[in-house]
């Protein structure tokens, strides 16, 4: 009996604690995508109804603000089959800064979502059936430790997102609307090209530079002799 009464004891704590996690409240799932290299954003000139998706936003360089998400982010990009329509949403960025996107890092106000992140680097399959990989790998998702009243959900590492494709940003699991108001800061690494004409560049103002050291060197012993 005393066994019995033990057992029972252990299986209400059990079903106490279970209780207690789905009060905590529904995760949300975050993820960024780099699709295939054909355009799912609209570019400024381009005709209304043309292939492509309007709720897409240019980067050029520095940060972004304020980020959205939406429903018609996704199903413009091309994703959201089989997801329940107002639990899930896309911040859709166009990069046409020249360099890749290495990293982004977003910010959310934590209220009203109260439930916790949940980010991945698994990839998403699309309207087609077919397989997105995921651009970057995750860093952190939880809250902020300077601003304990906002997510940060960082993500870097990975194959990144080359100049003239898109990033996706896909949530998954919480109401779109939830997230409005928030911030991205992106990442870039200038192309291999770029690179190596700056390091030219630099080499050859070395080597200008130096030359004049030697000739002023060599003026200035001449005079004194």
């Amino acid at each position: 009996m005393k066994y019995l009464l033990r057992v029972l004891f252990v299986v209400a704590l059990l079903c106490g604690g279970s209780s207690f996690a789905h009060a905590d409240g529904i995760d949300f799932r975050m993820t960024v995508l780099d699709p295939p290299a054909e355009a799912v954003c609209n570019p400024a000139g381009v005709p209304v109804g043309s292939p492509g998706n309007t709720n897409c936003t240019i980067f050029t360089g520095g940060d972004i603000s304020p980020v959205n998400v939406s429903q018609a982010a996704c199903n413009g990009a091309g994703f959201g089959n089989g997801l329940t329509p107002g639990t899930y949403g896309c911040f859709v960025v166009d990069n046409e800064s020249g360099s890749t996107i290495s990293s982004i890092e977003l910010g959310f106000l934590i209220a009203p979502l109260v439930t916790t992140p949940s980010c991945d680097s698994s990839g998403q399959t699309n309207n087609q059936d077919n397989f997105v990989a995921s651009a970057l790998n995750v860093v952190s998702c939880a809250p902020d430790l300077n601003n304990p009243l906002e997510y940060a959900l960082d993500f870097a590492g990975g194959a990144g997102v080359a100049p003239g494709n898109a990033l996706i940003v896909l949530e998954q699991g919480e109401d779109p609307n939830d997230f409005q108001g928030g911030s991205a800061t992106i990442g870039v690494t200038p192309e291999p090209d770029s690179l190596l004409l700056f390091s030219t560049g630099v080499m050859m103002a070395g080597l200008y530079m130096s030359r004049r050291i030697w000739t002023a060197a060599g003026k200035s012993a001449d005079g004194n002799r």
